[in-house]
């Protein structure tokens, strides 16, 4: 009798600390799907502000501007440290270089291939943050998980790469030097949003990324600004979802962790398409939408083999006790 008393106070522990982790798990997932929506608006904002006559300078510069000045009054009002780890410095200084060479890098790209190969190659950074996780952390993906992976690459493929035009290998390498500098940025940022928050490092980000685009400022560089209400509007819009949609980003990868997180970031593109479909009337095809869906299914179906795994371990471990 008592060893069957236990035995229910131990299940009911042990379904009240799943119940814990899965809401914990929940609201981790809520920030990077939210982030994702905010991270849409980016695309669709700059190419508004670049329509409207703003140089590529100017609009990079504005969003480190606009990123500092909403971030600093939030951390002072909300009483949050600007204290940096102690061997953090130089970690930070090279994440908010990455950060900066990953913006120059993507535009610099779409001048030499189509945007559509730019993305794609920019989005199969899950796939190397997976391998770090599993060579730094010993973070181990089943097969099942890893081929989810790949269904996403191949859904975005179909979504957001035409095959039209030539290829360019210049525009490529180019490419492939964003993708290491993505992956480089993720996996060092993640790092530091845990011993210093999202605000606090995305303040740091911002205000490192400003010091550099001052320092290239007299090399020449075109300060062209807008030329109408819509661009300035653009202009602001491109700067306040950049700025929440990194902070709420490295805040969901706290909790759930960088790989999901990062793939969970994959769905970006979608809403980036449905934001354009909305304000800017570009339409998708029939084939677009087929890539669209495939996405959304590789990506449930990832998550759905992860839950079942920890709930399985679960199982394990309170068997084993």
């Amino acid at each position: 009798m008592h060893s069957c008393v236990n035995y229910l106070q131990m299940t009911s522990r042990m379904m009240v600390a799943m119940a814990l982790t899965v809401s914990k798990q929940m609201i981790g997932i809520s920030l990077i799907v939210i982030s994702s929506i905010c991270f849409a608006f980016v695309p669709n904002a700059a190419k508004l502000a670049l329509d409207d006559g703003v140089s590529l300078y100017f609009l990079l510069l504005s969003r480190f501007v606009i990123g500092s000045a909403i971030l600093l009054p939030y951390l002072i009002i909300t009483r949050t440290s600007f204290a940096i780890p102690r061997e953090g410095y130089f970690q930070l200084i090279l994440t908010g270089i990455s950060a900066l060479l990953l913006l120059a890098a993507t535009y610099h790209a779409v001048d030499f291939i189509d945007i559509g190969l730019v993305l794609l190659i920019l989005y199969s950074f899950p796939f190397g943050i997976a391998i770090l996780a599993q060579l730094k952390r010993g973070e181990h993906l089943s097969i099942s998980r890893w081929l989810c992976m790949g269904v996403v690459l191949v859904g975005l493929g179909i979504m957001i790469y035409d095959g039209q035009g030539d290829i360019n290998f210049y525009g490529v390498f180019i490419s492939v030097l964003g993708l290491i500098c993505f992956i480089f940025f993720i996996e060092t940022s993640s790092q530091l949003a845990i011993k210093m928050g999202g605000a606090s490092l995305n303040f740091y980000i911002s205000l490192i990324g400003f010091l550099i685009m001052l320092a290239i400022l007299p090399f020449g560089l075109i300060i062209s600004l807008p030329e109408s209400a819509i661009g300035v509007m653009a202009i602001s819009a491109n700067g306040i979802f950049f700025v929440l949609s990194w902070v709420l980003f490295f805040e969901g990868s706290r909790i759930i962790g960088a790989t999901r997180a990062s793939l969970l970031a994959c769905v970006e593109p979608l809403f980036a398409a449905l934001l354009a479909l909305i304000f800017l009337g570009q339409k998708l095809s029939l084939m677009e939408w087929f890539g669209f869906f495939v996405v959304l299914a590789a990506i449930f179906a990832f998550e759905n083999i992860g839950l079942r795994h920890h709930r399985q371990a679960k199982v394990e471990v309170t068997a084993t006790d």
